[in-house]
């Protein structure tokens, strides 16, 4: 029988620390996330408190479902937030009992593909109507996607609330001149923080300034133009780690001090964040892969059939592009 002692050991790190990644339970750095769920796959180890339950159970096959630009972003650094996620989902599936294919969402959407017990799909590009008629006929788990009165199960990471902490965190310390930089809110994750944000600067009586940025088909410069106009922000908030490490380097590259002149805040946390000294927003990119893979068990299992939206806060991490 596969113990922790074999994980650890063939994770090279300490039995403390799949403990905590098992458990969910103290800091463990993604990689190591990864690591440990990796080796956890291999050896085929199962917690003592899902073995029973487990063992009368079938496996399920579940379609883990992206988009042809998500299949495209994963193989740049710019999607490794959902290659992350991907990968905890991979890794998770043996620990639940579930087969997962990766499978591209234009081909579910025309029934180009075999038939599975459920779906998890990872991303915000379906639409309403293309959920709703796969939700009718099968188990769906969203993953980084929440729509409005659908009441389709959900695992997102809470953006809102993110951006809502740090702006008012900037505002407690005294700072006004504080803009948001987004992504296109046609998608679930950039709106959230999108609103976040706004909500923060009008409940606390300043004039939310935001600046719409797509970074797969523009350049920053006409928008970080716009954004400097009229004075420099003393705080820029960036939708994602992307983007705010472009708007880093280019105001660098302009002269501009970071942090004296402006603080520098992203989203996400991807590992080019850590290299280029950007604070930010971290989102739990594994629990939110092995969370959608225990609710879909779940599901499939008839153990807990009412549909429920998870939010998984995120954690500020400090580093070299804020003052504080």
């Amino acid at each position: 029988m596969v113990s922790i002692d074999d994980i650890a050991k063939k994770a090279g790190v300490s039995t403390a620390t799949v403990s905590r990644v098992l458990n969910g339970t103290g800091y463990v750095s993604e990689e190591t996330e990864i690591k440990v769920l990796k080796a956890v796959r291999e050896l085929g180890y199962v917690p003592h408190t899902l073995a029973k339950t487990l063992a009368r159970k079938k496996t399920f096959s579940v379609a883990v479902v992206i988009s042809k630009r998500i299949s495209e972003l994963i193989k740049s650094d710019v999607g490794i937030f959902y290659k992350i996620i991907l990968d905890a989902i991979e890794n998770a599936a043996s620990i639940y009992k579930v087969s997962v294919d990766l499978v591209l969402l234009e081909e579910v959407i025309t029934g180009e593909h075999r038939t599975y017990d459920g779906y998890i799909l990872v991303g915000s590009d379906a639409s309403e109507e293309e959920i709703e008629k796969l939700s009718r006929s099968s188990k769906v788990v969203l993953v980084d996607h929440y729509i409005d009165g659908l009441r389709v199960d959900s695992i997102v990471s809470d953006g809102y609330d993110g951006i809502f902490y740090i702006t008012k965190k900037f505002i407690d310390s005294g700072f006004n001149r504080i803009i948001h930089i987004h992504g296109p809110l046609k998608y679930y994750g950039f709106r959230d923080r999108y609103n976040g944000y706004v909500a923060a600067m009008t409940k606390f009586g300043k004039l939310p300034l935001v600046f719409e940025y797509d970074d797969l088909h523009e350049e920053i410069d006409s928008v970080l133009r716009r954004a400097l106009r009229d004075w420099v922000p003393e705080v820029i908030i960036c939708s994602n780690d992307p983007i705010a490490i472009k708007v880093l380097n280019k105001l660098k590259l302009w002269g501009y001090r970071v942090p004296e002149d402006v603080s520098i805040i992203g989203f996400d946390d991807i590992p080019a964040a850590e290299k280029e000294g950007l604070s930010t927003l971290r989102v739990q990119k594994v629990e939110l892969g092995v969370n959608a893979v225990k609710r879909i068990n779940e599901i499939l299992s008839k153990q807990s059939a009412h549909p429920y939206k998870q939010c998984i806060y995120t954690t500020y991490i400090k580093r070299n592009s804020s003052v504080m």
